[in-house]
Formats: C-alpha cells, sequence, structure tokens
C-alpha cells in the first residue's frame, strides 16, 4: 500500500483541508489506493522562527527529539523511505521557513513531489534570491506542478507548470443540482479573529452592511444563516447580528454537511465558496485579496470591498434568478476537472506508484 504525504494545515484554517479533501479525491479518482500521512503546517505545531524551542530539543536529543513532537503527524526526524509521493496540497503557503526539514528531506531523498492548486498573493521569481537550493531542487523534479492561477504560473517559469482549477472544486464527495433559492449562506468574518483567520476593518465593515442589507431585502423570500469557519468569530459574531443563526465545527469535514444546505453563498472565505461550488451551489466571493482567480475557478463572481451595496443585492438578487442555470454549469466543470486531474496525474506517472 503506497503512503503519500501531503503539506497541509490541519485545525487550523479549514479552507486548507477542504484543498486536502479535493486533492485525496483527486487521486482515488485516478486509481489510486494509498495511506494518507500530512506534514502539519498548523503555525502552533510548527513555528516559523529562526529560533523555535521545539527545534532546538528535538535537534539536541537525536532520535530522543521525537518525544518532542507529539502531533500525530510526519516528523522531522523520520526518513522519508517509506514514502512514495509528496504531494503540496495547495494554499500559498508552499514554501518558506516552515516547510524547509520537508524540502531539506525531499532534496536528500529524492522522493517524487506533486504539487496541487498553488496560489500566491504576491508575484515572485524563480530564482535563488526567491527560493532555496533544496527548493529548486525538488521544484525542478517535481512529476506535476498546476498552480491554480496564472499570477502563480507566470511567476513559476520557466518551470514546466500547469494552470488548473484549485482541486478544493472536488472537495466534496457528492453532489447536486440546485433549481431554486430557498437558504443562503453567509460566511462571517472579523478583524478580531486569529492573524490569518481575520478580515481588516474596512472589509468586515462591508460584510456587516452588505449581510444586514440583504436580510432587510431579501428576508421575507428567502432564509439567511452564518457560516464561521474560525472558533474566534462565534464570540464576536453576536455582537454584529445577534440572535441570528451561525453554523461552526471543529472538524473541516463537517462543511461538506453545512454547506450542503444551501443553495447560494456569499462571503469572503475563497475556500467556503469553492466547497460550496463543488456541492452545486453558486457562490459570490467578496474579494479582499489576490486571490479573486482561485474564486473565479469555482465560477464564483467578484464582488469588490466598498461597492454600492443595493447594486450588490440586485446582483444577489439576479443570482438566485439564475441559480438553476449557474449549478448546472458547476456540476460540469466540477466534471471536467476532475477528468482534467485523472489525466494530468496519469500522464505524471503518479497513478503507478507501488
Amino acid at each position: 500500500m503506497p503512503n503519500i504525504l501531503f503539506s497541509t494545515t490541519r485545525q487550523w484554517n479549514p479552507g486548507d483541508e477542504f484543498i486536502l479533501m479535493g486533492c485525496l479525491n483527486a487521486l482515488r479518482a485516478a486509481g489510486l489506493d494509498f495511506n494518507p500521512v500530512i506534514f502539519n503546517r498548523n503555525p502552533q505545531i510548527r513555528r516559523a522562527k529562526r529560533i523555535d524551542p521545539v527545534a532546538l530539543l528535538q535537534r539536541a536529543f537525536g532520535e530522543g527529539r521525537r518525544q518532542a513532537f507529539l502531533d500525530n503527524s510526519f516528523k522531522d526526524s523520520m526518513s522519508l523511505d517509506w514514502i512514495d509521493l509528496v504531494v503540496f496540497a495547495g494554499s500559498p503557503e508552499w514554501r518558506g521557513r516552515r516547510l524547509a526539514p520537508l524540502y531539506d528531506a525531499i532534496a536528500r531523498a529524492g522522493t517524487p513531489t506533486a504539487f496541487l492548486g498553488l496560489g500566491t498573493v504576491k508575484p515572485f521569481r524563480f530564482d535563488h534570491e526567491h527560493f532555496s537550493e533544496a527548493e529548486t531542487t525538488v521544484l525542478k523534479a517535481a512529476r506535476l506542478i498546476a498552480c491554480r492561477d496564472p499570477l502563480t504560473t507566470a511567476s513559476l517559469a520557466p518551470l514546466p507548470v500547469r494552470q488548473m482549477i484549485c482541486p478544493a472544486l472536488l472537495a466534496a464527495p457528492h453532489e447536486r443540482q440546485r433549481d431554486s433559492v430557498r437558504r443562503i449562506a453567509l460566511i462571517y468574518g472579523h478583524p478580531l479573529a486569529a492573524r490569518h483567520n481575520n478580515v481588516a476593518e474596512a472589509t468586515h465593515a462591508f460584510l456587516v452592511a452588505l449581510y444586514r442589507k440583504l436580510i432587510e431585502r431579501l428576508g421575507a423570500q428567502h432564509e439567511f444563516e452564518f457560516v464561521a469557519h474560525y472558533v474566534d468569530e462565534l464570540p464576536l459574531f453576536e455582537r454584529d447580528f445577534p440572535g441570528a443563526t451561525i453554523r461552526y465545527s471543529y472538524d473541516a469535514a463537517d462543511y461538506v454537511r453545512i454547506y450542503d444546505r444551501y443553495d447560494l453563498v456569499v462571503g469572503h472565505r475563497v475556500h467556503g465558496v469553492g466547497l460550496s461550488a463543488s456541492l452545486g451551489a453558486p457562490g459570490l466571493c467578496v474579494g479582499h485579496d489576490r486571490r479573486g482567480d482561485t474564486a473565479r475557478g469555482f465560477g464564483a463572481e467578484m464582488i469588490e470591498v466598498g461597492a454600492d451595496v443595493d447594486t450588490v443585492v440586485e446582483r444577489v438578487r439576479a443570482a438566485i434568478d439564475e441559480v438553476a442555470g449557474r449549478s448546472a454549469a458547476l456540476l460540469e466543470r466540477k466534471a471536467q476537472l476532475r477528468r482534467d486531474y485523472v489525466e494530468a496525474l496519469t500522464a505524471a506517472g503518479i497513478t503507478r506508484l507501488g
């Protein structure tokens, strides 16, 4: 049975786990049966600092360093001789200090790699100024590099990369056609949530104004509920929408069930919109950073922070009227992407592992 190591986060950002779910489904659609193992990039588990007490203990105590890292995931003290493939499961964090131990181990062992759903929030160059020697070695030897946006694709030139929709579109194990809109999800965010899981003050103000207006204008015809991705948002939510329903789970897998409740989704969480699209529910994504191209891959209509709220309400109303056509297009987009990933994984020789 092949062992595949996935670079991802666990119990940090559900969006990372949605991408991982899509990668798992893509590999299984290609006929692979394997044991999934993770390299956990959760910043509570792996701190990207020059001086890390856990790393110091690991280096100081040799084989006993395993006792300094108790997470049920790949440990820096392990070799890669039992790993058949390493998959970097998307997100903007697919290189850098937190991943240095993994890149060093791959470069030493020559383990096959695949990069699926790579993204970035700023341009870069594939050179020695921006990439370590180990990163350069591993990327040049990769079996497959699939980027989810044109900026990452262009920045990684001249590597032989493919531009493909983020695998999060494959995250849900099922999908269904939406022919009308009964219930709408509004994704909640707040500036006081943990860094990298929060939003700017301006984005929060825009979301609150938009959501209140949507409920005021459309609440008589449609049921609105809120969705939170991060625990900090739950106590903060009551200040903005007292008495309203908000759904959250510590377990990213539960969001398949949560988002399947809805026929339309509005919000800033790109991969919340992506998981909804995987289920067949169209989305309107509030673009608050440079990940808009990823959301467009999910068939989402983009909304800019600061747009006229009344105009956005009318755009949501139009999406409600067009939900059947948009949902049908999503189902075909997902089916095509599944075929594309199977073809890419097969061409890369990844389906012949084990």
